[in-house]
């Protein structure tokens, strides 16, 4: 383990080094919120697809391949057309809107279209309540990895790993962000080439894997399905997955709030192509990892300890390949792609959650902060919201990875898609469907993930046996609210800066 520690070290070392520059380069809440409106084709693209992909792929993704088989790729498989969908929908748009309003947080473009604080700020609550928990759930994961590297308990490792998010965080803002993501996002790309190509050679190519997994599993009507299009999972869930995190990205602020910071917006369509590649070749090491695992389970081929850890939680998948499957050196630089992994969208969080708190909140109770005094209160906020987010993690603890997860993807999309994607394309959509459709997302998918978990009657009755993802199904309310309660409500005339963005 020692080569591990040393490369994650050398990892953590540089990623306080790149913070420390982004200190020297900020100079206004502009620098802080939104990079500066500077950013460059690849810096956007990195920053893009390094958000939006979590602890989640490198954790979560192998141990849910690992559990249901082919059917969990459905959740990676949107990032061959999400970022595409944001990048049309919404990048210029968002862009422009930073010239003609001076936008710099989600709330502030929803404000732009429907003239309501009302409005923005119940999207600025959806996002703060949101984004801290779904950091938490970033920290605990982290702490996950760090904790059997460094020989830390839990404690521990979740200090240290907000600590890490906190230095850089509160010296360069989102500034830091996107330089860290462009780093990480390298190192996500090279640890999921490197270890697809490590799978491949140890379970002898995904044909003799397939082949095997099939033969072992025979016996069991719905193991034999493992490498199915669907896995074991309904096709009507499968294809839940991939409707949600697809369309849903127009909804996420982590990857809205990007766009704000292109330098040239005349380049912005080359950037979809590079983040798209990025979060595929990411994929990689959740179909890799899970397969090459499950196969050498189902063969006997893996050692007593190996079994046991998987005993334990299907989360431990990753863990398993690189302990027992990955040279040393290796291993350490995986461990620092799935640090990069979370760190990454724990950074871009935890400055949006800032934003939210100093920008739009005041915003919508009358209240306006000048740029310096948005700098400083920005900065501690910032050390607020990584004390609350400490507090959550060690009072969840990895149990409450499940519970802080509800708050993740899909009530971003379903909270927040309708007001923004269908918003900025669809001139008749008022300010009162907005409102509604954000508090019936955020509600409607936060109720039922907590319904889920604490396994209600009426859940089990009539939710879970139509296999819909919970997701999906708030996503769709949400969007059936926006457009119904448009129709019912008096159009309203935009005002001509927005109205020629939206025809941008």
């Amino acid at each position: 383990m020692s080569a591990i520690r040393v490369v994650m070290v050398i990892y953590m070392l540089v990623v306080l080094a790149i913070g420390y520059y982004a200190m020297k380069q900020t100079k206004s809440s502009s620098d802080f919120f939104i990079a500066g409106k500077k950013l460059g084709l690849i810096a956007l693209a990195m920053a893009s697809f390094s958000a939006a992909i979590s602890g989640w792929v490198f954790v979560g993704g192998p141990g849910l391949y690992f559990s249901i088989g082919q059917g969990s790729l459905w959740m990676t498989f949107p990032t061959a057309i999400s970022f595409a969908m944001a990048w049309i929908i919404l990048g210029k748009r968002m862009r422009l809107l930073t010239e003609v309003n001076d936008c710099m947080t989600t709330p502030d473009a929803v404000y732009a279209r429907y003239k309501s604080k009302w409005v923005s700020g119940i999207a600025a609550v959806a996002i703060l309540v949101g984004l801290v928990l779904y950091l938490a759930n970033q920290i605990t994961a982290f702490a996950f990895i760090l904790s059997p590297i460094f020989k830390i308990n839990f404690q521990w490792a979740v200090l240290v790993g907000m600590g890490i998010v906190l230095i850089y965080s509160v010296a360069g803002g989102m500034l830091a962000g996107v330089y860290t993501d462009v780093f990480q996002g390298t190192c996500m790309i090279i640890a999921s080439i490197i270890i697809f190509t490590l799978c491949l050679v140890t379970g002898s190519g995904t044909q003799n894997m397939a082949a095997n997994i099939v033969d072992a599993l025979s016996k069991d009507a719905v193991g034999a399905k493992f490498v199915n299009p669907w896995g074991i999972m309904p096709a009507i869930t499968t294809m839940s997955w991939f409707f949600c995190l697809s369309i849903g990205i127009v909804g996420q602020p982590h990857i809205v709030h990007k766009f704000y910071m292109v330098k040239d917006v005349r380049k912005m369509r080359w950037g979809v192509v590079l983040a798209a590649i990025g979060g595929m070749l990411a994929g990689l090491l959740w179909f890799g990892v899970g397969l090459t695992v499950k196969y050498l389970s189902v063969t006997g081929k893996l050692p007593k300890e190996a079994v046991e850890l998987l005993k334990k939680s299907t989360d431990n998948t990753i863990v398993v390949f690189l302990n027992y499957y990955t040279p040393k050196v290796i291993a350490g630089v995986v461990y620092a792609g799935i640090a990069s992994a979370i760190m990454s969208t724990a950074d871009s969080f935890i400055n949006i959650a800032a934003a939210s708190a100093v920008r739009d909140l005041p915003f919508a109770f009358n209240k306006k902060l000048t740029s310096k005094q948005e700098l400083f209160m920005g900065r501690i906020v910032v050390v607020v919201i990584a004390v609350i987010t400490i507090v959550l993690a060690l009072t969840l603890g990895p149990k409450g990875i499940a519970l802080l997860g509800a708050f993740g993807w899909g009530t971003f999309a379903a909270a927040l898609a309708p007001a923004i994607g269908i918003g900025f394309n669809w001139s008749r959509g008022t300010k009162q469907a907005a409102f509604a459709s954000i508090v019936v997302g955020l509600v409607c998918n936060v109720g039922l993930e907590i319904a889920k978990v604490l396994g209600a009657g009426f859940y089990k009755t009539y939710i879970a046996p139509k296999g819909i993802y919970n997701g999906t199904l708030s996503l769709c309310l949400s969007i059936i609210v926006y457009i119904l309660v448009s129709y019912m409500t008096k159009e309203e005339k935009l005002d001509r800066k927005v109205e020629a963005v939206l025809e941008a």
